[in-house]
């Protein structure tokens, strides 16, 4: 099992349908899917914040910046 986390959550990501904590299967599964949800929540969200995938001690980190 490998665990997606999104490190910190703004107003836009906790509005979203996006959970904080996801489980996969594989470590590949959980790249995919942060990238995938960074992939909309930078187009999608209100652009005050850049979110980047960032793979760290067994864990997939969805990382927030501000963006700017």
């Amino acid at each position: 099992m490998a665990t997606v986390r999104v490190e910190r959550a703004c107003g836009c990501f906790r509005n979203s349908d996006f959970e904080q904590v996801t489980e996969c299967e594989t470590v590949d599964d959980a790249l995919k899917k942060a990238n995938e949800m960074c992939e909309v929540m930078n187009e999608d969200f209100c652009d005050k914040h850049k979110f980047k995938t960032q793979y760290v001690e067994g864990e997939v980190l969805i990382k927030m910046e501000m963006n700017g």
